[in-house]
């Protein structure tokens, strides 16, 4: 995917690890952005925000390679800028802002939503796929919803922890919940 669409893609299994480690950098970095937005620091520090250059590369006749070159840059300068405490939630949340439009491009992050009414899960966006999920995520997951109904907070958060365990995250959302596999778990 780093390469333009008009010049050949030489397939490796080097580069098939490298895009697992990429995508594995994006969850890391994803999971600490969430982390600060849930934690509400306000600590009046906003040293980086999103900016256009993602967009901007695209629109250079598809540029991908410096689409992605941004968004890894935007990852180190943002995993500085929480290393040194140096974002706050407003800050964490416009660069969550800015994934969902880049995720909207990529695709790279596909999540699942929990209908509680139904207990089905279907493809966030109304896409029809199969999707194999394992059982015991799906009892978890619908376990997690019932403990939530039911307002047993604690519970809640001891499913939410066994499925990252398992290698899934859970998010609450005004749709309910949304399923996602990690990349690289």
């Amino acid at each position: 995917m780093r390469v333009h669409y008009r010049a050949p893609l030489n397939f490796t299994w080097e580069g098939m690890e490298e895009a697992r480690q990429a995508l594995a950098r994006i969850d890391e970095w994803l999971a600490r952005i969430r982390e600060v937005v849930a934690k509400k620091i306000d600590n009046g520090k906003n040293k980086t925000r999103p900016g256009e250059q993602f967009e901007e590369a695209l629109d250079d006749d598809l540029n991908i390679s410096a689409a992605l070159g941004f968004l890894f840059e935007s990852i180190r300068e943002t995993n500085r800028a929480m290393d040194q405490n140096e974002m706050d939630a407003a800050t964490a949340n416009a660069w969550l802002k800015w994934w969902e439009r880049v995720n909207s491009v990529l695709r790279l992050e596909r999540q699942l939503v929990l209908d509680a009414s139904s207990g089905r899960f279907t493809l966030e966006g109304g896409d029809v796929q199969m999707i194999h999920l394992p059982s015991e995520i799906a009892k978890l997951a619908e376990e997690r919803a019932q403990a939530r109904l039911a307002k047993d907070f604690q519970k809640s958060d001891e499913l939410r922890d066994e499925l990252s365990a398992r290698g899934w995250e859970i998010r609450d959302t005004k749709d309910g919940q949304k399923l996602a596999r990690r990349a690289g778990a």
